[in-house]
């Protein structure tokens, strides 16, 4: 078992909060419907009414977005995002990469996350992407060649309170 210590650190909405958008998602995020119904647009931007109790999982790189039908008790969690190095992509950006297996080749993918693979944890990064043709793979970070579409910032640096006509930065200095 685990409790989390610092749960206000990833909850981004509740009954009190409102909705959260992001056009391309740069972590995992769950949207929890306990009671109530609700809607989410879907992969294929289709909008889907969903009705409590009940979940939906948004990875990194896909669109996120929902509403409300009246009252509800739901919540929606975000993963933390990992560091990201400086002047790189956020992870959910889609990337044109260096094709490992063709000398010359290219290949666009999702940045999923960053690995660090030295024992004390001071470098270097690799990158995992989901490439186009080639699936899930670990590649060095000199293989991003180009930022084809980043992603939005990590939504837990945003607060969606009432009161708010639009989302404000939280200041975590």
């Amino acid at each position: 078992m685990h409790i989390e210590a610092f749960a206000d650190d990833l909850a981004l909405s509740s009954p009190t909060r409102l909705p959260v958008t992001a056009r391309r998602s740069s972590q995992k995020v769950l949207l929890v419907l306990l009671s109530g119904r609700m809607w989410v647009r879907d992969a294929d931007g289709r909008r889907r009414e969903i009705t409590g109790p009940t979940w939906v999982v948004w990875y990194p790189g896909e669109t996120l977005e929902y509403g409300a039908h009246g009252a509800t008790v739901h919540w929606v969690f975000a993963a933390p995002t990992g560091p990201v190095p400086t002047g790189s992509p956020r992870p959910g950006s889609l990337v044109r990469l260096r094709d490992v297996r063709d000398d010359d080749g290219v290949e666009d993918a999702l940045l999923v996350d960053y690995l660090d693979d030295s024992p004390d944890g001071s470098g270097p990064l690799s990158v995992v992407a989901d490439g186009a043709g080639s699936g899930i793979g670990v590649n060095a970070l000199t293989d991003v060649l180009q930022v084809v579409d980043e992603a939005d910032e990590d939504l837990r640096g945003w607060s969606y309170g009432p009161g708010h006509d639009h989302p404000l930065r939280l200041d975590r200095s």
